[in-house]
Order: structure tokens, then C-alpha cells, then sequence
């Protein structure tokens, strides 16, 4: 009888023992990853100027819970027109939103929004008694500074990457760099003329139009621009076939004389100048030594198939560029598996979580917890926004602090590495391999 209780107490003194060293461990590794100094590689967010334009309010804040909504039947093109005119009633809009978001409100979309609004306002939920008061609080906090004051202050974002257009040459340099995209040149949609009134010249002959995208090229580096971005995955597949110069060059006369009505280019043209073009901008990527961020997996709205921006159709043109530095984004998701085994293969491919914590949360540990056993160390970009307004930035950023902590703090205690490893690793991931894919000077 004396064994057993001399038993029972070694068990639990251990037990004891092993939960304090967990609990030891987890607190260690948060604390140094709340420490880290974010470099946030993707934003949405518009020239300080341009919100303080804005009458902002809850419905301008929404983002992507307002895409949720859409999925859960909202009608999109009633809801933007509400939502965005500061002449409707906050009534009126929250009557419309109401029904949707109690369906909403548990999602990653919605759950950074609420973390955002309690630790910046004090509101930590949205209902008929506090959706005046939040949008008011909103209202009252759009002034000069606020950019500062939620990235940098309280999400702990020394710089963050923005894809705003022509715009990003109006970012506050001290907090913000930018990446352009130029998908125009592919003419997947547009015109050639449209094109060239933008930049400014004259397109009589393919070698005219890759001209222009040169000199387009040169005007981004000139203007500071830290890379290159494209969403073509949002209106086409991500498959891109060889196609040579002189079936390109055959293909553009015939836009050409499309545009003037001459005769009318064929599919397989448009096609053809898709495939070639987008190849133009991956040559032109290595030849200024500017990384290729590429849109993959899920869509920011409804209605559109998601088999056509699966990462492994991309495999065959990364590896027609091998010097071309591929930024493949949003962990793919769902295609989350292949991206990995894609970055294992191929040199010139760097992963970015961008996204990814406010998509599905347990998604993002997981593809984190395999990259590490996976990947090296820096071929993961950990952590951007990717949202159009600041608040939405500052809640991904304490969903994807969460994530991380817990997802080395777990392989720490299973003995995988060291607390010294973890947080080298979460320091790699979430600020030094940023600033190494896109060569920032900081």
C-alpha cells in the first residue's frame, strides 16, 4: 500500500512538474514572438490621405466579413452601395447586416474584427446596442496619424507592403513599401490603347509592347516600388503554356487589327499573347531583380471556381524561369499540401502566409507545423494583413502572434528544438526573410 501511494505521489509531482515546464515554455515563446518586429508582406491599404477622406464607420470596416455575408446570400452589389454611402442611415445598414452577421460572427473573417474593435475601441461585440457606438468610436479615430498609431504602435508592424497601384507611390515611406501590378500588359482584359495612353507610348508591333512593359518595368524601380504582383488567378487559370515569339508576334497583329476593326482576334490569340506576355513580366522580374508575387487558392469574393488558381498548375512556368524569385501566396489554400511540396522543389519559390490566419486559423497552424519539418527556414514569409483597413491589419496580426506561439511552443515541448531554435525560427519567418525576398533597407 505504501508503493502505491509513493507511486501515485512521484506521478503526480511529475505531472506536476511537466505542466509547470509547459506552461514555463509557452509563456517563454510568447513572450518572445509578441517581442518580434512584424514585417507585414501584404497589405491593401490606401494612402493615409485617401482614409482620412472617408466618413469610416463599422459598414466601411468590414472587409472580409462582409464577403462572408455574400457567401451566406447577402446580395453584394445592395450591400457595397449601403454600406459605402455615408447618406444612409447606420440604421438602415445595420437592418440589412444584422440577419447575416449572427450567422458570420464565428468565423476567422469576423473573430479579427471583433479582437480589433475591443483592444482599439473597447467594443468587443457587435450587436443592435453597440453598432452605433463602435461606428462612432471608428469615426472619431480617422485622423492624421492613425496608420502609426494601430500598425506600428499596437500591431508592432515596422513596415508593411502594400498593393494599392500607382497609389503606393503616396505611402508614408516610414511605414509602408509598395508592389505594382502590371497584369494590363497581358491583356487579359482592357485595351492595348488603354495601356499605352497609361504609360505612355506608342504599341504598332509586339516589339513595340514589350518596349513599353520595359519601360514600364524601369519606372518601377525608379518610383521605389519593392516588387512585382499579380491577381491574373482571379480572371483566368494559372496555367501558362510555352508560346514563342513569332506565334506572339502573329497573335498581337491580330489584336491590333481587332482594335481596329479589321478583323477579329481569335481566343486562341488572346490566349496566346496571355501565356507569352505573363512570361515577358517573370523575365523582366529576374532581369531587375524584383520578386514575383503571385495570387493562388482562395478568392476574396464568390462565385468563381477555385480549381483555376490551384498553385501546381504553375509548376511548368516556374520552371521555364529559373531565375525569376517566385512569392506564391496565401499558402494556396486549399491546395496547402502542394505548395509545400512545390517550395521543396523548386529553388526559386518562397511561400507567403499572407491571408491565411483570418482564412481558417487551425488551417494556418497546420501549414506552419509542416513547413517547419519541411521547408528551410527561409522560405516562408509568415504573417500579411492583407486587408483594407488598419484595424483588420492589427487583428490578423494577434490571430497570427497566437498561431505561431503556440505552433513552436508545441514542438519546443515535444522536443523537437530548443526555445533559442523556436524563436530563431520566429524571427526568420516573421521579420528577416521578408526583408531578405524583398530587399527592403530598413
Amino acid at each position: 500500500m505504501r508503493r502505491t501511494w509513493i507511486f501515485l505521489a512521484v506521478a503526480l509531482i511529475t505531472l506536476s512538474l511537466c505542466s509547470c515546464r509547459e506552461s514555463a515554455v509557452r509563456k517563454h515563446i510568447t513572450k518572445g514572438v509578441a517581442a518580434i518586429r512584424l514585417i507585414d508582406s501584404h497589405e491593401h491599404l490606401a494612402p493615409e490621405k485617401d482614409c482620412l477622406a472617408q466618413e469610416r464607420s463599422l459598414f466601411t470596416t468590414l472587409h472580409y466579413a462582409a464577403s462572408d455575408m455574400w457567401a451566406d446570400g447577402l446580395d453584394r452589389n445592395l450591400s457595397d452601395s449601403l454600406f459605402e454611402n455615408p447618406t444612409v442611415p447606420l440604421e438602415q445598414k445595420w437592418s440589412l447586416m444584422a440577419p447575416y452577421w449572427n450567422n458570420i460572427r464565428h468565423t476567422a473573417y469576423s473573430r479579427s474584427l471583433l479582437i480589433a474593435f475591443k483592444d482599439l475601441y473597447g467594443i468587443g461585440e457587435i450587436t443592435d446596442s453597440t453598432y452605433a457606438k463602435l461606428s462612432e468610436k471608428i469615426k472619431e479615430a480617422n485622423q492624421e496619424g492613425f496608420y502609426s498609431k494601430v500598425l506600428h504602435d499596437k500591431a508592432g508592424i515596422d513596415l508593411a507592403i502594400c498593393d494599392v497601384g500607382l497609389s503606393g507611390r503616396d505611402l508614408d515611406s516610414t511605414l509602408f513599401r509598395a508592389v505594382l501590378r502590371l497584369d494590363e500588359f497581358v491583356l487579359e482584359s482592357g485595351s492595348v490603347d488603354a495601356v499605352c495612353r497609361k504609360w505612355g507610348f506608342q504599341a504598332r508591333s509586339l516589339e513595340d509592347w514589350e518596349r513599353g512593359l520595359d519601360m514600364a518595368f524601369q519606372k518601377t524601380v525608379d518610383w521605389g516600388f519593392v516588387g512585382i504582383k499579380s491577381g491574373l488567378a482571379y480572371e483566368r487559370s494559372l496555367s501558362y503554356s510555352y508560346v514563342s515569339r513569332d506565334q506572339a508576334a502573329t497573335a498581337f497583329e491580330h489584336i491590333l487589327a481587332d482594335s481596329a476593326g479589321t478583323r477579329l482576334a481569335t481566343y486562341e490569340d488572346r490566349r496566346a499573347i496571355q501565356d507569352y506576355m505573363f512570361g515577358r513580366i517573370a523575365d523582366n522580374c529576374a532581369r531587375y531583380d524584383l520578386p514575383l508575387q503571385i495570387h493562388t487558392g482562395l478568392f476574396y469574393d464568390t462565385g468563381r471556381d477555385i480549381s483555376q488558381s490551384d498553385p501546381t498548375r504553375l509548376a511548368p512556368f516556374i520552371i521555364r524561369h529559373p531565375r525569376t524569385r517566385f512569392v506564391l501566396m496565401h499558402c494556396g489554400y486549399p491546395y496547402g499540401e502542394e505548395l509545400l511540396a512545390m517550395a521543396k522543389n523548386l529553388p526559386n519559390v518562397t511561400l507567403d502566409m499572407c491571408w491565411i490566419y483570418i482564412i481558417s486559423p487551425r488551417f494556418a497552424a497546420e501549414f506552419l507545423d509542416r513547413a517547419i519539418e519541411t521547408l528551410p527556414s527561409d522560405k516562408v514569409l509568415g504573417f500579411g494583413g492583407d486587408y483594407v483597413v488598419a484595424e483588420g491589419s492589427y487583428g490578423h496580426s494577434v490571430l497570427c502572434r497566437q498561431i505561431v506561439s503556440k505552433v513552436l511552443a508545441d514542438r519546443v515541448i515535444e522536443g523537437f528544438w530548443s526555445e533559442e531554435e523556436a524563436l530563431d525560427y520566429a524571427k526568420a519567418l516573421l521579420r528577416d526573410n521578408a526583408i531578405k525576398t524583398f530587399k527592403l533597407k530598413i
